[in-house]
This record gives structure tokens, sequence and C-alpha cells, in this order.
């Protein structure tokens, strides 16, 4: 599964993602400005499988039943937190289908739609 995280997500949470095995870079600066619909088209292009964002309203403002990304919905923005949630990160990630949305909560829990 290859995954990017959104600009709002810290990037030092790479590396403990990829103690999961899971394949993630960072938000290319380039990609700064893209809107929702064209962040999704680009990751498609790229053959990317699942962006890693705290943007909450995204499946509410793009329809992504259709996409072949899916969607990790993290629940702060906090280092330290997303850490101590690692490993129920790296499982959603490999395991939320294309045009689904995984929404994770800090008390390790998660949504499973």
């Amino acid at each position: 599964m290859k995954a990017v995280l959104d600009e709002n997500v810290p990037r030092k949470l790479i590396p403990d993602l990829r103690k999961f095995g899971c394949e993630v870079e960072r938000f290319p600066n380039d990609w700064k400005g893209l809107r929702n619909g064209g962040l999704l088209d680009r990751l498609e292009e790229l053959g990317f499988d699942c962006l890693i964002t705290c943007d909450k309203n995204i499946e509410w403002q793009q329809p992504l039943l259709k996409r072949r990304v899916a969607v990790v919905v993290l629940p702060l923005q906090d280092l330290a937190a997303l850490r101590s949630i690692a490993d129920e990160i790296a499982t959603a990630i490999t395991s939320t289908e294309p045009g689904k949305v995984r929404n994770l909560l800090l008390d390790r829990r998660s949504d499973p739609d």
C-alpha cells in the first residue's frame, strides 16, 4: 500500500509508520495549494493507494465512492499522540478499501466506515 501524508499531518510520523511496513511519503511541496479533488486526482495518477489526513471534512467535501484511493482521517495533529496509535494508523492504511474513509479515534477505537 503506497500512502502519502497530507500537508496537515506531521512528517515526523513517517518513520513510525514505516516500522509497521507501510510505504509512506511526505506531502510534496509542489502539491501545496491543491484542492481536495485535485489532490485525489494527483494521488490516483501517481499510483498512491491512500491519503492520510487530519481533514475531518474530506468525506463530506469529496465524493469518494468511485475513487481508487482510500482515505485515513487522523484524530489530531499532535505527533506524540499519533505515535501512540501508529500501529492502528498502519492497520488502517493497509486495510481500508479504495473509495472508503477510515476515521481513527485517539482512544484506539476506529470508525469501521
